[in-house]
């Protein structure tokens, strides 16, 4: 069952690649404004540009459906959902590429939680007037994610947070501390007889810049304070945060499983339910994929446990934003508020395992009645013992830095804390020359290294 069920999430993640590369090299259709210019070729209803839907059961197409059933008579509101890429970078490239072009083939952009801030600025997307976007039920620490100058631009479709995975029969206690799980991890090796102890995600695309970041915050470090590239000043704890990835890989000891370099979030969890790993840094939707599978319980229990990071994690999530380019902001407006509203939250959690943006969605979970056939159903204590450990790590948590250059500093900083965390013999940074790169990445200016030393 959980072969079928990833291959079936490969052949998603190949479309959604196929579709992404596909759509850069097609160009893309002038908009349809004042000037009577073409409208878009075979553009009907509400198009929703997003990433591959790792929901159990693709609840967001359900909700679409949902959505759609309800304005059958009504061609305008049909909508549908494109996904241009499974990978985060990409999705962001196209949809990039699709504003710069003034594009109207989308009209609702789904938007990692960092890109708000440069498309707002770009003035890619159109502002989403309160009171009818933001209420209160919404989570408080989602709203810095939205709004970009004082301004709401976007409506949060859901929230993600760094969860710790283990196995029960692998963690004595729940860790303190970072280095507390990087011990626990390495004993499980030697004690439990785990090939590995920690897999975390520290390849070189976006879940590599938020491993990192975890990491140092993990150890007392910074990166960013405020408007300000800070990591110079505190070199002492980045240098510890890279010499424990260093001393933790083999040959040394195998407190973090050898492939975290190259690893994603799904790799990680294969390895996780594989028990080639007795710790897990992953996000909440990982959850429902571990809990679905039979063989992950025993007595009609889970065999394994979640919590928050011994740590601060990345506080992530999604966003829906209204494309400037749209002709349709007005029935787009309206999807965006239906897709984001209690019962919809509630469902994205309940079936889907997504982390809900709306308090209320966090109260009261209910079992999902349509589990595929196959799977495991998630049970009432389950799902509320999830929603209270997601709730507790949300709080810890905190944003990515807020830059309509993000990408750009991500880029290098995850390409400087990879070359150092990575090299062989000893951590060797210039911790000076790295804080001049990213202030260069953070303010929009090109960043120019030595290949041979990229973090100076």
């Amino acid at each position: 069952m959980r072969a079928g069920y990833f291959r079936r999430h490969r052949t998603a993640m190949l479309a959604g690649l196929v579709f992404g590369i596909a759509a850069v090299l097609v160009p893309l259709a002038p908009w349809n404004d004042s000037a009577g210019r073409t409208p878009c070729p075979g553009h009907t209803g509400i198009v929703v540009a997003a990433g591959t839907d790792v929901s159990a059961g693709a609840e967001r197409q359900a909700l679409i459906n949902t959505w759609n059933s309800q304005h059958q008579d009504d061609p305008d509101l049909q909508a549908r959902i494109v996904e241009i890429s499974s990978v985060a970078d990409l999705q962001r490239s196209q949809l990039a590429a699709a504003s710069e072009a003034h594009g109207c083939d989308y009209d609702v952009l789904t938007l990692d939680a960092p890109w708000t801030a440069e498309f707002a600025a770009r003035k890619a997307i159109v502002p989403f007037p309160l009171p009818h976007g933001w209420d209160g039920d919404f989570l408080r620490e989602l709203r810095q994610s939205v709004t970009w100058h004082g301004t709401v631009y976007a409506l949060p479709f859901n929230a993600d947070v760094g969860l710790l995975y283990y196995w029960n029969d692998a963690r004595r206690q729940a860790p303190v501390g970072l280095p507390d799980l990087l011990g626990q991890a390495a004993e499980a090796v030697t004690a439990h007889g785990f090939p590995a102890g920690y897999s975390l995600q520290l390849a070189d695309y976006e879940g590599g810049a938020v491993n990192a970041l975890e990491l140092i915050w993990g150890f007392g470090g910074d990166v960013v304070r405020g408007d300000r590239v800070v990591i110079d000043a505190y070199a002492p704890q980045v240098r510890s945060a890279l010499a424990a990835v260093h001393t933790n890989l083999p040959p040394q000891v195998a407190g973090i499983d050898r492939t975290s370099g190259d690893a994603t979030e799904e790799y990680s969890i294969q390895a996780f339910e594989a028990r080639r790993v007795a710790f897990m840094r992953n996000w909440p939707y990982a959850f429902r994929t571990l809990a679905a599978d039979p063989r992950m319980r025993a007595a009609g229990r889970l065999r394994f446990g979640v919590s928050p990071l011994p740590g601060p994690s990345v506080l992530g999530g999604q966003n829906l934003a209204i494309s400037a380019y749209s002709r349709k902001q007005k029935q787009a407006r309206r999807l965006v508020e239906f897709l984001t509203d209690q019962e919809a939250e509630s469902q994205l959690f309940d079936c889907g395992g997504f982390a809900p943006t709306r308090k209320s969605a966090y109260a009261a979970p209910r079992p999902c009645t349509d589990s595929p056939p196959g799977e495991q159903p998630i049970g009432q204590a389950d799902l509320t013992q999830l929603a209270v450990q997601i709730r507790q790590a949300i709080a810890r948590a905190r944003p990515r830095p807020l830059t309509p250059a993000y990408q750009e500093f991500s880029e290098v900083f995850r390409r400087c804390f990879r070359a150092a965390a990575f090299q062989p013999g000893e951590v060797d940074v210039d911790y000076a020359a790295f804080a001049r790169l990213l202030r260069a990445a953070y303010s929009g200016r090109p960043a120019y290294t030595d290949p041979d030393r990229p973090c100076g």
